[in-house]
């Protein structure tokens, strides 16, 4: 069993950043600092000296061409880049002096993160509710019951669309509940 790197798996949804923060946080008070990051949910950390180590994350849906700016505005700042899981950039660096480091020092930035994975998940949700629409409406499923083996994988792409469709409601609702609470705190 190798004791200098491990890997975890923990979900997080899209609205509980600062909690996966936390999560990062303590990870690396107990030694284990984050290396990388992976689809789906997965965590690498190399063991280490316990140290207090803040992460944090940013939501940005970025073209290549624009990458190597976004990341060098960040190392300027003294952040170290961890890596990307699904538009999410996740940022390290160490605590010194007791002074917790942030990368959105207002809430206006935070707002922005969240309408920016707002924007995405509404996008998403459209796209996907005009795909089931589609497909409970015009019911082609039941022409192919005579191929048992087709009409099954329908039906299961429709149970599939019936469970996926209420989660990114979800998402939805619960991103906007986070920007009206930040927008609240900003008053």
């Amino acid at each position: 069993m190798n004791t200098t790197s491990m890997n975890k798996t923990k979900w997080f949804w899209p609205w509980q950043d600062e909690k996966e923060e936390a999560w990062l946080e303590e990870m690396s008070l107990a030694g284990w600092h984050l290396k990388s990051v992976h689809l789906p949910c997965m965590y690498s950390f190399n063991k280490g000296e316990p140290c207090r180590k803040i992460y944090r994350l940013d939501y940005m849906l970025m073209k290549k061409d624009k990458l190597d700016e976004y990341l060098q505005i960040f190392r300027d700042a003294g952040w170290e880049y961890v890596g990307e899981m699904s538009n999410w950039r996740y940022w390290g660096k160490r605590v010194v002096d007791g002074e917790t480091p942030e990368i959105f020092t207002d809430n206006e930035s935070k707002i922005k993160k969240y309408q920016r994975m707002l924007g995405v998940m509404v996008f998403f949700l459209v796209f996907l509710c005009f795909l089931g629409f589609n497909m409970f409406r015009n019911q082609a499923w039941t022409e192919l019951n005579n191929v048992p083996v087709i009409g099954a994988i329908y039906f299961l792409a429709m149970l599939c669309y019936a469970v996926i469709i209420p989660i990114y409601v979800v998402v939805v609702i619960k991103l906007v509940m986070r920007i009206n609470q930040l927008k609240r705190k900003r008053l």
